[in-house]
């Protein structure tokens, strides 16, 4: 498979995880990439997935917190807010 298709064939798999329930293994797969060097093409993940996946724990899951702080999107939460699902309580972020 060509280098530039690579990523597209990984982000539709990743996505087939979250559509499955399958949240451990996507946060593997996830947490498995660089993600300071791919931080902005998966950055919807998060959001998109914490507003769609919401109600099979997704942004609940222990590991959902690891993958925000991976892509450095906490430091935007810091600058401009969190979503609505996110706070920040006693110094750390919980999210539901």
């Amino acid at each position: 498979m060509p280098e530039d298709d690579e990523l597209d064939w990984e982000e539709e798999l990743f996505l087939w995880y979250l559509y499955l329930g399958l949240l451990d293994r996507y946060f593997e797969a996830i947490l498995d990439l660089d993600l300071t060097n791919e931080a902005w093409s998966y950055a919807f993940i998060p959001v998109v997935g914490g507003t769609t996946h919401r109600r099979s724990g997704f942004t609940a899951h222990p590991k959902y917190l690891e993958v925000v702080e991976a892509m450095g999107i906490i430091d935007v939460w810091e600058h401009r807010g969190p979503p609505d699902f996110c706070e920040k309580t006693g110094g750390g972020w919980v999210c539901e």
